[in-house]
Formats: C-alpha cells, sequence, structure tokens
C-alpha cells in the first residue's frame, strides 16, 4: 500500500465497523428485547444475499461549521439513516431505513438529504423503493432546533413525484411519528407489524392504541397489511412485489403455473343460494377461479363489503374487486368506496389488469349516508374507472342494481370485456323496492294471504323481466353484456380475455394536462 492511503484505509475501516455496531451493544439488545430486528438485520432478510449496495455510510450528525470545521456527534452512525440499492428476487430495487438504535431512529439533517436522495434515485433509476419506519419522528437539539426540516420537506416532495411512476411500499415496524408518518403515508401500500408498530401524527392526548396497526387500517384506512411479526412483514414486501412491474412503462411479471387455464370447477354452480336475499363469501369465488387458490387480499379488515387484492390467472398478476354479499349485502359506501378507488388508480398507473367481480344492492341509502357523501364518493369511482386505460374484465355474478352497476364496470362505463353468469340481473333498484313502489295502489287494501300472494308473484316477475337471459337479447342499451358465460368457465374466460388484451394500448381523450375528481 502506497504511502498516500496511510492512515486512511484504517479510518474507513472503523466507520464500517462503527455502522455495524449502530447505537450500540446496549440499544440492540434493547431492539431485539422489544421483538424487533435492527435495521440492518431487516435489509438483510429483505434482499437478496449480498445484494446490498450501501450509500451515505459515512454520514453522521453535524452541527453547524464553527470556524469552519463542524461538530460531529459521537454514536450517530449513519445518521441514523441505512439506505442503498439491492435486489429482491434478482430484481433491482432501492430501500431505506432508519435505526431506531441511533438516537430512537429520529431524522435529522443530513439523513432527511440522505433519505431524500435515494427516493429521488429510486425514481431516476425506475426500481421499486422500499421505506422501512422505525422512528421517534423529527429530531429536536438543543443546541439547533428542529435540523431535519428543510431537509424532509423534500424527502415529501420526492415521495409524491415518484407517485405512479415506481412502486413504493412502506413497512412500520416500530413508532412512526410526526412527518415520518406523511411519508409512510405517500407510499402505494402500507406494511405494520402488529406488536410493535404504531402511527401517530403526534400531540398530547394520544390514547395507548391510537395508531397501532389494526386501528390504522380498520378505523383509518392507513394499513394495508398486518404482519405478526418483522420477518412475516418483509416476506410480505416481496409477495406484494411479485405482482408488480418495475415501473410504469413496464408490464407485470408473468410466472409459469401448473394450474390449467380451462380448469372447470363444478363446485361454483352451488355457491349462489336459491333465494336472492340470501348471502355467501364472495372469497369463496375468488380462490375457485385464481391461480392455485392463492388471493392476496388487502384492507381485509376495512369496508369488508368490497374485496380488494392481487391474484394471477395463468401466471398473468391481476388485481381484483368484489363486492362481498356477506357484509352489508355487498353494498357501496363513503369507505368501500375509498378503498376501492385508491386500488383501482394503483392498478391503472403500474399496467395491471382489473377484474372486476359484481354482486351489489347498489349504494347504500338513508339519511345517515346522505349525511357523509356517499353520492360524492360514488362520484369518485365513475370519475377514476372512466378514465383506467388498463385491461378490464367485469364479470356480473347476480344483482346488478342501481349505481353499484356503473361504478363495478358495466358496459357503458368502458370495461373491455363483460361477461354475465345466468343468474345475473340488471334493474335501477331491487326488484322488492319497485314491486312496493309501482304496484302501491294494488297491494292496498288487500287482505294479508292475497297481499303475500300478489306482492310473491310481481317480484318474482320482476325478477324475471331484470335477468341477464332477457337483457342480452338487446346489444346497445346500458346494461348490454358482451357474453352470458356458464360460471364453470369463468376462469377460462378470464384468462382468454386477457391473453386478447396482451397488446391492448389505450390513451384517455381528450388530451389534458389533468382530469379533476369529484371532492
Amino acid at each position: 500500500m502506497g504511502k498516500w492511503m496511510d492512515g486512511f484505509i484504517e479510518k474507513l475501516e472503523a466507520v464500517r465497523q462503527e455502522n455495524l455496531e449502530s447505537g450500540g451493544t446496549e440499544k440492540i439488545d434493547m431492539q431485539h428485547k422489544m421483538g424487533k430486528l435492527t435495521i440492518r438485520e431487516r435489509i438483510d432478510k429483505l434482499l437478496d444475499l449480498g445484494s446490498f449496495n450501501e450509500l451515505g455510510s459515512v454520514v453522521r450528525e453535524v452541527y453547524p461549521p464553527i470556524m469552519g470545521v463542524g461538530a460531529i456527534t459521537p454514536g450517530s452512525a449513519c445518521d441514523g439513516i441505512v439506505m442503498g440499492f439491492g435486489r429482491i428476487d434478482g430484481r433491482e430495487v432501492a430501500v431505506c431505513g432508519t435505526d431506531f438504535t441511533v438516537m430512537s431512529g429520529t431524522i435529522g439533517d443530513q439523513g432527511s438529504w440522505k433519505m431524500a436522495d435515494i427516493v429521488a434515485m429510486a425514481r431516476e433509476r425506475k426500481i421499486p423503493l422500499i421505506s422501512i419506519f422505525d422512528s421517534a419522528g423529527a429530531r429536536y437539539t438543543l443546541k439547533n432546533g428542529n435540523v431535519g426540516f428543510d431537509g424532509f420537506s423534500k424527502v415529501l416532495n420526492n415521495y409524491c413525484l415518484g407517485s405512479g411512476v415506481i412502486p413504493q411500499i412502506g413497512v412500520i415496524l416500530g413508532p412512526c411519528i410526526g412527518l415520518l408518518g406523511y411519508a409512510a403515508l405517500m407510499c402505494d401500500f402500507l406494511i405494520m407489524n402488529e406488536n410493535t408498530s404504531f402511527l401517530w401524527l403526534g400531540g398530547k392526548k394520544v390514547s395507548a392504541d391510537a395508531g397501532n396497526a389494526y386501528e390504522s387500517m380498520v378505523s383509518a384506512n392507513q394499513c394495508d397489511i398486518i404482519a405478526r411479526s418483522d420477518e412475516e412483514a418483509l416476506e410480505c414486501v416481496k409477495k406484494l412485489l411479485s405482482f408488480m412491474p418495475q415501473n410504469c412503462w413496464e408490464k407485470p411479471p408473468k410466472i409459469p403455473t401448473e394450474d390449467p387455464p380451462d380448469r372447470i370447477e363444478q363446485d361454483l354452480l352451488d355457491i349462489m343460494p336459491d333465494d336472492p336475499k340470501f348471502t355467501y363469501d364472495i372469497h369463496d369465488i375468488i380462490e375457485k377461479i385464481v391461480d392455485d387458490g392463492e388471493f392476496y387480499e388487502l384492507k381485509e379488515n376495512f369496508a369488508p363489503n368490497i374485496v380488494i387484492g392481487f391474484a394471477r390467472f395463468g401466471g398473468m398478476p391481476v388485481g381484483i374487486v368484489a363486492n362481498n354479499p356477506d357484509e352489508l349485502s355487498g353494498v357501496l359506501e363513503p369507505d368501500s368506496s375509498d378503498k376501492y378507488d385508491r386500488f383501482m388508480s394503483f392498478l391503472d398507473a403500474f399496467n395491471i389488469p382489473l377484474i372486476t367481480l359484481s354482486d351489489t344492492t347498489a349504494f347504500a341509502p338513508g339519511d345517515k349516508w346522505e349525511r357523509i357523501g356517499v353520492l360524492r364518493h360514488g362520484a369518485k369511482l365513475l370519475h377514476t374507472y372512466s378514465r383506467l386505460t388498463t385491461a378490464k374484465i367485469t364479470i356480473q355474478l347476480r344483482r346488478s342494481y342501481g349505481g353499484g352497476n356503473l361504478v363495478m364496470g358495466s358496459y357503458g362505463m368502458g370495461p373491455d370485456l363483460v361477461y354475465a353468469w345466468p343468474s345475473t340481473e340488471f334493474a335501477p333498484t331491487g326488484p322488492d323496492t319497485l314491486v312496493q313502489t309501482m304496484f302501491k295502489r294494488q297491494l292496498e287494501g288487500l287482505d294479508p294471504e292475497s297481499y303475500k300472494e300478489m306482492y310473491n308473484m310481481l317480484v318474482n316477475t320482476v325478477h324475471e323481466m331484470f335477468n341477464v337471459m332477457n337483457w342480452a337479447h338487446f346489444w346497445t342499451i346500458i346494461y348490454t353484456v358482451h357474453e352470458v358465460i356458464d360460471p364453470r368457465e369463468t376462469r377460462l374466460k378470464i384468462i382468454e380475455g386477457l391473453l386478447s388484451l396482451t397488446n391492448k394500448r389505450e390513451t384517455v381523450l381528450p388530451e389534458n394536462k389533468r382530469a379533476i375528481k369529484p371532492a
């Protein structure tokens, strides 16, 4: 070694050793006692072995220069941010994480600029960004106040600029407070550890369970997946990523499957109850038609009357949106509309086909729902669906009433294919409501036995009148379908439809700077 390198290699090795020790042995032990991995252990488990290429490892917390020299804070390894590039199942990704063993993972000035850079570099390289959060929020010091505020503005700005360009997945494995909470929610999907994580804006009056994983999903609609441990959360990242392309210019990866495309599911004929007033679980249908019965559900405990998630057909990734008659009869209301709307936007941004399974009695009526904007939320769904350019296939299963028919991918809204089971009914509202409204005078004054007989006859007539086997005789009205299918053919028809749409290229006309979504 030449003399010009004397001492420098030793300094570099000392820095690397300090980075491995993070905030010190005592704090690492404390992290483990809380049931948490360290940030470097998390990155090692997330990325392919030996693929991590770290950036910014020499950075430390530095106070403003005095006489030209900054004061470095001891024990501030990487300024609490570990970041770089690596691979997941051979795919290039960017990763960034806070180190809770270094000043409770707080974000300082140098760390915030590091974070801003890696978010921007992921976008520039057109690769997914994985963000791991375990932090007490912004860092404050007596000497320098809030040292990360300006840099963190750039962090948030870069997350926004990457939206819809690259997949952004957030993982909360501890506290995520204040400004970092905004960063987490800028991600397309958010995974939380049910035992250790919570998401807070902050303030004096915050209850102990506010912001935990369960409340973040069920009450706040801020969490997509709840994991039982750090290890499971990181596996969830890999699973999610497998359905996504690297960026908005690519198509999602197709994987081989041994599940036959023409597999016939006889059980599909027995799922529907004989009486349309009775319910069934939509999961029973989904699991019988997707590849190998594997459906990766999101937000399963939020607005369960609509089901969203990823699956594959013939190895091709898709997003599924389905009404669930087992929950609120599959009606649509503000929460389910929000859940559906955001998922549609993600699928469209990353060229992932949308498969819609429709069985709904429409939007929830009544004073309660009107007061919280059920109409406004329905308008958002119409706006988003009408501007989708990804492949869209609708399967009408049973009831398709009122505005629910429109937002669940009806013929007039522009899906590429609409298939219907022969049990499907199209109507402006439910048959019972129609009979009670249209035949009110004829039913008045009848004795109970005659009323029941007349009422049932009229309801059955309306059911028959609005059945798809009658409506399908027409091709040019709003309730038209492209084909009525045997339920057992559902899987095959979806796969054939997706293959026919392989080369689809669609643009939204007219061209403009942007559309303005209803409030």
